[in-house]
């Protein structure tokens, strides 16, 4: 009896030890503070937590929210865009088939963020264009790295991060957010899936001779734009912290080679 009675009370201690180590793992993980770092990534068997801080245009206000993102999804979304067919066609035309599948598929993966960027707009009370803002800003903040369809030798990368042999040289929506390798257009999708989730008119455009890609959106601005069934769509650079809408960068200035590739959903 005083066996049974031993190693009850041994479980009953290795119980308590356990469930410690637990609780520290969740107040270390779970109830990360928010925006105590601009920036933090925590894996947790290959899923990970994000930490984000970010700002407006104009660095006026701060915003931050976290999201979890799983290794599992991301395999599945980037098996997905590895298997896309795409017929040959004119460079913006192809590129928009492109840009249309991988919007189509990111739509349900990706609600859980424009839950959080319209709860934080809720929260702000921001007007429609504030929220375009909020919303391209964040994207903007994370760092600029190349996705390359061949490998990254150093004359590709330029010193910047880079990820090679990826098909088509870009990521969906969902590898972008778990692995946080963006280039332009691995951007404009993601933007442009959010936006037209939350009912905005966006737009991708592209230009073979800047070997480039953008957002434009038609919302009340200024500056340089499209002009599309009589609406126009103001461009806005996403690759850097900073650029506002309407700004075309000077390298790449000539609207003349720029090309819709994705509106309205086609």
């Amino acid at each position: 009896m005083k066996a049974i009675l031993r190693f009850i009370f041994f479980v009953f201690v290795i119980f308590l030890i356990f469930s410690g180590v637990i609780d520290l793992f969740q107040s270390e993980v779970g109830d990360l503070p928010v925006c105590e770092d601009s920036y933090m990534v925590i894996n947790v068997s290959n899923d990970r937590l994000h930490q984000r801080e970010w700002d407006m245009v104009d660095y006026s206000r701060s915003f931050c929210t976290r999201y979890e993102s799983e290794e599992e999804v991301s395999l599945l979304a980037g098996k997905k865009r590895n298997e896309m067919t795409i017929n040959l066609d004119s460079y913006e035309n192809l590129w928009g088939k492109i840009y249309a599948e991988l919007v189509k598929e990111s739509k349900p993966q990706i609600e859980f963020l424009a839950d959080s960027l319209v709860r934080i707009s809720k929260e702000k009370n921001f007007s429609r264009s504030e929220m375009a803002e909020l919303i391209v800003t964040f994207v903007q903040d994370i760092p600029y790295s190349y996705v390359r369809v061949e490998d990254c030798s150093e004359a590709n990368n330029k010193g910047k991060p880079c990820i090679g042999h990826i098909a088509f040289g870009l990521l969906s929506p969902y590898e972008f957010l778990h692995s946080l390798y963006g280039d332009c257009d691995t951007r404009a999708v993601l933007i442009y899936s959010l936006l037209e989730t939350l009912g905005f008119d966006p737009m991708i455009v592209v230009s073979n001779e800047y070997a480039h890609a953008m957002l434009a959106l038609n919302i009340p601005a200024s500056g340089d734009h499209l002009k599309h069934q009589g609406k126009n769509y103001y461009f806005w650079e996403t690759t850097g912290k900073g650029w506002p809408i309407g700004m075309l960068p000077p390298n790449s200035n000539n609207i003349n080679y720029w090309k819709i590739a994705l509106v309205n959903g086609r």
